[in-house]
């Protein structure tokens, strides 16, 4: 009975399929990473973000269901870290993710924080920045329509993807690019376990509280 019920649904047989009325407990963590659409721009500089969340979740957080979901944002749970939500925007584009992003966390934002995991230009390759609270987008196109959407009140993790070589390259042409082979090495031994550990963190509800004071 079970495979048929899974098989209408196109998911494998003991996928963990959660309702819509899936609800969060209380001082619970949201990180949600955005990107361009999945997968016609996997592995590009800009959507580094969804890529790190699946490595962290595959590498260090085994226990979390796998990314699913109709909606253009896809989540992850956990039964034995129910405080956490993994979630990618993977269905729009970088310059509109604040209506995704903002129709997603009206959902949750009662009970909750939300942490945005995203690619920064103005961090080295191998670096990852925690932004409090009510920081500037820095020009980012994604965190500014997010912004212009619903606010920054939202905690940051900033995933260094450096600058382009030569300053005459366009910002635009290098975000879309993917990352070279020894590129992905620094990504895979010194950003992921340094993102794991920041969100080990937060888990445990560090740096999420922390506003930019003015």
């Amino acid at each position: 009975m079970l495979s048929g019920v899974f098989s209408k649904l196109g998911l494998p047989l003991g996928t963990k399929v959660y309702s819509r009325q899936f609800s969060l407990p209380a001082s619970s963590v949201v990180i949600a990473s955005i990107g361009n659409p999945s997968p016609q721009y996997d592995g590009t500089r800009h959507s580094v973000g969804h890529w790190v969340l699946d490595e962290v979740k595959e590498k260090y957080w085994k226990d979390f269901s796998r990314f699913s979901g109709a909606s253009g944002v896809e989540i992850a749970t956990s039964e034995t870290n129910p405080n956490v939500l993994l979630a990618k925007s993977i269905k729009s584009y970088m310059n509109l993710q604040g209506k995704p992003i903002s129709k997603f966390w009206q959902k949750h934002k009662k009970d909750a924080r939300l942490v945005i995991v995203h690619d920064e230009l103005q961090i080295p390759l191998g670096k990852v920045q925690i932004r409090r609270r009510n920081t500037s987008a820095r020009g980012h196109n994604g965190l500014r329509s997010i912004d212009n959407s619903m606010g920054n009140d939202y905690t940051k993790i900033a995933i260094g993807i450096g600058k382009p070589a030569a300053k005459h390259d366009l910002v635009s042409d290098y975000v879309l690019s993917k990352f070279t082979k020894n590129e992905m090495d620094v990504l895979r031994e010194v950003t992921i376990p340094r993102v794991a550990q920041i969100l080990e963190e937060m888990s445990q509800g560090k740096h999420i509280n922390e506003r930019y004071e003015k």
